[in-house]
């Protein structure tokens, strides 16, 4: 009898260890937080970040480094800035920064993208950046992602542009996916809370009534922040860092 236990023991073994490896989770496979489930955005079928063909005038380059969620490195070392948009800053340490990283260097660090430019606007900023959008070939190989829009659409970037000159192409499009962002508490609007703010007459930003650029200022337009979202406005960055 103890010799019939003992030949079993090992098939006993086995059994119980096949069982155990057929109900463990795939390597890698996650449904809980950290950055790459926070890098995660809608599907490529489901984007409105997606385009059937790149701009005529798009350039193909080999990116070196991503520095943060809007910035890289080509690999001849020129820097470009994401225009449309702005990423919360990593150095400050401000939430949801290395998530915006994350998106970004998921789908250009060390890899072949596309760079084109606004239509008849400025090619570099002041310090010497190209002012681009950035495409990649979308997950399915249908299309084409703007990572510009992409990542405004996962909500790990807002819609900003400085204000001077004529609006971007594209600006309603930014505003249309930062709204959706905003409705399914995507990154950065997952713990929005709808509150007063002021924006002068003329301004592309919105502000606390105590920011220090109102100090002179008595045309001021009150409105909620959500409102201001909708309107394209981008939140100082003075009063809210």
């Amino acid at each position: 009898m103890g010799q019939c236990l003992s030949y079993a023991k090992p098939i006993v073994e086995d059994v119980l260890t096949n069982l155990a490896n057929e109900t463990k989770p795939a390597q890698g496979d996650s449904s809980g937080g950290g950055p790459a489930a926070a890098a995660s955005a809608p599907s490529s079928g489901s984007s409105g970040a997606i385009h059937s063909s790149l701009p005529s005038d798009a350039e193909k380059h080999m990116v070196r480094n991503v520095y943060d969620g809007d910035t890289l490195t080509l690999i001849d070392e020129r820097r470009v800035r994401l225009l449309g948009i702005d990423t919360p800053e990593i150095k400050e340490q401000q939430p949801f920064a290395q998530e915006a990283k994350a998106y970004t260097k998921e789908r250009c660090h060390k890899r072949e993208i596309w760079i084109s430019y606004e239509p008849n606007g400025e090619k570099e900023d002041h310090y010497g950046r190209l002012l681009c959008f950035v495409w990649v070939p979308a997950d399915d190989g249908d299309g084409y992602l703007c990572i510009n829009e992409g990542i405004v659409e996962a909500g790990f970037a807002r819609a900003y542009h400085p204000g001077r000159g004529k609006q971007l192409h594209n600006w309603d499009k930014f505003i249309e996916l930062q709204s959706l962002a905003r409705k399914e508490n995507r990154g950065v609007w997952s713990d929005f809370e709808d509150f007063k703010v002021v924006k002068t007459a003329n301004g592309a930003a919105y502000h606390k009534r105590s920011c220090e650029h109102l100090a002179n200022v008595r045309n001021l337009t009150e409105m909620m922040a959500s409102e201001a979202t909708e309107k394209g406005l981008h939140p100082c960055r003075t009063c809210f860092g």
